[in-house]
C-alpha cells in the first residue's frame, strides 16, 4: 500500500468519526502498517496508530469521568490525557472537600476549577451563615421558658428544644420523623378524642396559618393531659411553605388559679344572693330577678302573680321560744315552700318573718289558688316549735303601667288585710272582686 491509498484510507476513517462518533469499537487504525511501501512510512503509520490509540484512551478516560469514575486510571504517556488527569486530581481534591463539608469543615474553599469556584465558595458561605443563625437559634431557644417544636409540612418533628423535651418528657430522638399531633395533641381537656377530620392546629399546620390557643391540652409521655398555651407559625421560604414552629407552655398552674377563682367568684356571688339563714334567695337578689320578670311581662304581654306572706305572731314564738327557735321556724318554713313552688317560680325572704313569690304565667285567680295552696301546706306542718304556725298571704298581679314598687305595694296592701282579717288567709289585691273568707275555697284544715 502505498502513501497516498494510505491516507485516504485515514482520511474516509477520520471523516466517519467525525461525522458519527467514535462509537463502541473507537477509533480502528485503517492501514496495516507491515503493508508499507517503505521503511519510512511504516514508522509513520506505526506513529499514527499509536495516536489513534492513544486517543481512544483519552476518549474512554474522558467518558469514565463524566460518569463519575475518578478512580480510572489512563497511561502515563497518553499526551491527549494530561489535561483529563488534571482535571481528574482536581475531581477528586474535590469530592474529599465536599465530604468534609457533610461531616461539618466548613473552613473548605476551592480555587482552582474557575467559576465552579466562585458557586462552591458562596455555597460554604451561605451554609456557614445558616449554621451560625442555627446555633442562635438554638442557644435561643435552649434558654426559653417555652417548649419550641418545629415540623414540616406534613406535621413530622425536625426540631425539638430542651424545654419540649423536659415538658412532654419525649426526647428529641424518639419523636424525630413522627407526626407530632398524633403522639400530643389527639385529645380534649376531659380526655374524649378528636374526630377524624382533626383540629384547628392540624389544619394551621398543613396550610400554613397562624393559630393561637390558650385551651389545648398535650398528652405527655407519662399519660398526663398538660394544659398549654400555645402559638403556631409557618415557616415561610421564598413564598413557599417550608413547615411550622410550635411555642407552648405548660399552664396547669394558671388554670387551677382560674378554677379556684370561678369557685371563689361563683361562692360570692352565691353569698351575695342567697339568705344565709334559709337558703334561698336574698331580698337584693329578688329584686333583680322582679325586674327582670317584669320587662319580659311586658314585653310578651303575659300575666305574673307575686304572693307576699308572713307569718303569723311570729313575736310571740321568739319571746316564748327564743330567737333560736325562731330562726328553726324561718328555716322549716323556709322548706315548706320551697317544697311546694314550681320550677319556674322564685321565692326569697324579703326581710325579718316576710317572704315573696313570684310566680310567673299566673292570673290574679291562678295567684290565689297558689297561694291558699302554699297557706294549706304551711298550716298542716309540724315546725319546731310546740304550738301551730301559720302564715297570712297578699296576692297582686303584674300590669303594665306596674313598677317593681307599685306591684309588692299592692301585694303588702292584701298582706296587711288578711292579717287584719283574721290571719292564715290569703287576700287579693282587689278585696272586693277577691275576697276569700277563710277555709272558703281551701282543702279542710285539721
Amino acid at each position: 500500500m502505498n502513501s497516498t491509498q494510505a491516507l485516504n484510507a485515514i482520511g474516509s476513517c477520520l471523516a466517519l468519526a467525525m461525522e458519527r462518533g467514535l462509537g463502541k469499537n473507537g477509533l480502528v487504525f485503517p492501514v496495516e502498517c507491515k503493508e508499507a511501501e517503505d521503511d519510512t512510512f511504516q514508522n509513520s503509520c506505526q506513529n499514527l496508530q499509536q495516536i489513534f490509540a492513544q486517543m481512544n484512551e483519552s476518549y474512554r478516560f474522558a467518558e469514565a469521568l463524566a460518569n463519575g469514575e475518578l478512580k480510572t486510571e489512563v497511561s502515563r504517556s497518553n499526551i491527549f490525557a494530561m489535561p483529563l488527569k488534571a482535571l481528574q486530581a482536581s475531581l477528586r481534591h474535590l469530592t474529599w472537600q465536599t465530604n468534609q463539608v457533610a461531616d461539618g469543615d466548613l473552613s473548605q474553599q476551592v480555587d482552582f476549577l474557575g467559576e465552579f469556584s466562585l458557586s462552591f465558595n458562596r455555597m460554604i458561605k451561605s451554609l456557614r451563615d445558616k449554621k451560625s443563625l442555627e446555633q442562635r437559634l438554638k442557644t435561643i431557644t435552649d434558654v426559653l421558658g417555652e417548649g419550641v417544636y418545629l415540623v414540616d409540612t406534613e406535621g413530622r418533628l425536625i426540631f425539638a428544644n430542651p424545654e419540649a423535651e423536659r415538658l412532654l418528657g419525649y426526647s428529641f430522638q424518639e419523636m424525630t420523623g413522627e407526626m407530632v399531633l398524633h403522639v400530643i395533641h389527639k385529645q380534649y381537656a376531659d380526655g374524649t378524642f378528636f374526630p377524624p377530620e382533626g383540629t384547628q392546629l392540624g389544619t394551621a399546620i398543613r396550610t400554613g396559618q397562624a393559630y393561637n390557643s390558650d385551651d389545648c391540652v398535650f398528652a405527655c409521655k407519662s399519660g398526663r393531659l398538660m394544659p398549654v398555651s400555645l402559638a403556631c407559625r409557618p415557616v415561610i421560604t421564598g413564598g413557599k411553605l417550608e413547615g411550622t414552629v410550635i411555642a407552648f407552655h405548660d399552664i396547669t398552674e394558671q388554670k387551677k388559679y382560674q378554677e379556684s377563682l370561678q369557685t371563689i367568684n361563683a361562692l360570692l356571688e352565691k353569698q351575695a344572693s342567697t339568705d344565709t339563714l334559709t337558703g334561698i334567695y336574698n331580698r337584693l337578689k329578688f329584686s333583680k330577678l322582679l325586674a327582670m320578670e317584669i320587662s319580659r311581662a311586658r314585653r310578651y304581654q303575659s300575666s305574673m302573680a307575686i304572693i307576699m306572706f308572713d307569718i303569723d305572731k311570729f313575736k310571740e314564738i321568739n319571746d316564748a321560744y327564743g330567737h333560736q327557735a325562731g330562726d328553726s321556724v324561718l328555716i322549716d318554713m323556709a322548706r315548706v315552700v320551697n317544697a311546694n313552688v314550681r320550677t319556674t317560680d322564685i321565692f326569697a325572704r324579703w326581710g325579718g318573718e316576710e317572704f315573696m313569690v313570684i310566680a310567673p304565667s299566673c292570673t290574679l285567680d291562678q295567684g290565689v289558688q297558689f297561694a291558699e295552696m302554699l297557706r294549706f301546706r304551711v298550716a298542716q306542718t309540724t315546725f319546731s316549735v310546740p304550738r301551730k304556725v301559720t302564715a297570712s298571704f297578699g296576692v297582686s298581679v303584674f300590669r303594665s303601667n306596674d313598677t317593681e314598687l307599685s306591684l309588692t305595694n299592692r301585694a303588702d296592701n292584701a298582706l296587711y288585710r288578711a292579717k287584719g282579717n283574721g290571719r292564715n288567709r290569703v287576700e287579693a289585691e282587689d278585696a272586693e272582686a277577691f275576697y276569700h273568707q277563710a277555709g272558703a275555697s281551701r282543702p279542710p284544715t285539721s
